[in-house]
C-alpha cells in the first residue's frame, strides 16, 4: 500500500530525473531545449517495448541543398545502425558551426508538424528537414560559413556531428520575431 501511495506521489509530480527505463504510451522527451541545442534525455520505451533511438546507434547525414524563395532546405537523415528497432520522437536539435567548432547565431527553432512517434528498424531511415534562411535578408546583419552541423537525436544529450554541405552559409546575428535563422522539422517516417 505504501509502495502503491509512493507511485501515484511521485507521478503527480511530474517526472523525476531518473534514468531507469519506464513503459510509457509515447516517449515524453521533445528534443531541443536549451540554447545550445541541447536536449533533455530519458530511457524512455514506448508502449510495444521499442527503446528510445539513441544517438551512438544513429547514422546522422544531410543531403544537398534544394533552395526556395528567401531559404535552403536540407533532408536530415537518421539511419538505424543498431541490430533492434528504436523509436524517435520529436524534433531535433541542430546548431551550425564553424571551422573553429564555435556555434554560428542560434540554433534551429522548431518549425512545422506535430510529433509523432516513427519506430526506425535495423538499417531503416527517419527522416527531418531544415530551412536556412537567406542570410542576406534583413535583419540578419553578417553571416558565417557553416563547417560542421551538430545535430541532437530528439531526446538525446550527445551529438552528431556532420560535415555542413558546402557552401552553407548561416545568419550570425541573433533570432527576431521577423527573421529565423532556421529552422527544423520534427522526426518523419518519410522524407520531405
Amino acid at each position: 500500500m505504501a509502495v502503491a501511495a509512493l507511485a501515484v506521489a511521485l507521478a503527480a509530480c511530474g517526472g523525476s530525473t531518473s534514468s531507469s527505463t519506464t513503459s510509457t504510451a509515447a516517449p515524453t522527451t521533445s528534443g531541443p531545449t536549451t540554447t545550445t541545442g541541447g536536449s533533455t534525455s530519458s530511457s524512455t520505451t514506448t508502449a510495444s517495448g521499442t527503446p528510445a533511438c539513441r544517438t551512438a546507434s544513429l547514422t546522422v547525414s544531410i543531403g544537398s541543398p534544394n533552395g526556395s524563395a528567401g531559404a535552403s532546405h536540407y533532408g536530415l537523415t537518421f539511419q538505424n545502425t543498431g541490430t533492434a528497432a528504436c523509436t524517435l520522437y520529436g524534433y531535433p536539435g541542430v546548431s551550425f558551426l564553424n571551422s573553429a567548432g564555435s556555434q554560428i547565431g542560434d540554433p534551429a527553432q522548431r518549425q512545422g508538424a506535430s510529433a509523432t512517434t516513427v519506430t526506425v528498424a535495423p538499417g531503416g531511415n527517419a527522416y527531418a528537414s531544415i530551412a536556412v534562411t537567406d542570410p542576406g535578408i534583413p535583419p540578419c546583419s553578417g553571416s558565417t560559413a557553416a563547417a560542421q552541423v551538430r545535430v541532437y537525436p530528439p531526446g538525446e544529450t550527445h551529438a552528431a556531428q556532420v560535415p555542413a554541405p558546402t557552401g552553407l552559409l548561416v545568419c550570425s546575428s541573433p533570432n527576431t520575431t521577423a527573421y529565423l535563422s532556421s529552422t527544423v522539422s520534427a522526426v518523419s517516417s518519410t522524407a520531405s
